[in-house]
């Protein structure tokens, strides 16, 4: 009697070890199919904007949360640090002269905004201002800032060419960076791994 019980109860604690197994292995394939069905029901071009407003927000959205913490603080970081060498005048904005204030030009006898009158001209005379956009609306907050700084009764200048150029290399690198970081996370939600992930 006391062997039959005791292969019973061996039995038992089996059967609920097999169970417990079981439901963990269910619940892990469950999630996998979820993360998977939702990167597949959104939308690349959401994810790409997510990363343009956040970077490292897209790997966010398809379920990366690792990955988009540590895109997201590097590029922030390396945005900041050029601000911090070069100071809040490295975002060098087209159609503003050094001193802060609107480039305008003579057309038709009449006064104009250069940037309004030569577009593609006066962007590509400032072009890492492009790159520097790519860090979202962090960049577009610092592009106020730097035309507020250069204004007003006491403007600050741009820091001297060697430092200047360091800042504005860091602000453009961080931005290129969020660009790889955003074509990544669209290519990943494009192209889902079988086995749940969003990309290889």
């Amino acid at each position: 009697m006391k062997t039959q019980g005791l292969t019973l109860l061996a039995r038992r604690i089996r059967d609920d070890r097999t169970s417990h197994l079981c439901d963990r292995v269910a619940r892990i394939q469950y999630r996998r199919f979820m993360s998977q069905s939702s990167v597949r029901h959104l939308p690349t071009p959401l994810i790409a904007l997510a990363g343009w407003l956040v970077p490292g927000f897209g790997y966010a959205l398809i379920g990366e949360r690792k990955r988009a913490i540590i895109a997201g603080t590097t590029i922030l970081l390396t945005f900041l640090l050029g601000l911090l060498i070069g100071g809040i005048r490295v975002i060098d904005v087209p159609g503003y002269g050094p001193d802060g204030a609107k480039k305008m030009v003579t057309v038709n006898k009449a006064p104009m905004w250069k940037l309004r009158a030569d577009v593609v001209g006066e962007i590509m005379y400032k072009p890492w201002y492009i790159a520097q956009s790519m860090n979202g609306p962090v960049n577009l907050l610092a592009t106020w800032g730097s035309i507020i700084a250069g204004s007003g009764e006491h403007p600050v200048k741009a820091s001297t060419a060697r430092i200047f150029d360091i800042g504005t290399l860091y602000t453009a690198v961080a931005g290129m960076l969020n660009l790889l970081v955003i074509i990544d996370a669209t290519y990943r939600a494009a192209h889902p791994r079988r086995d749940g992930g969003a990309g290889a």
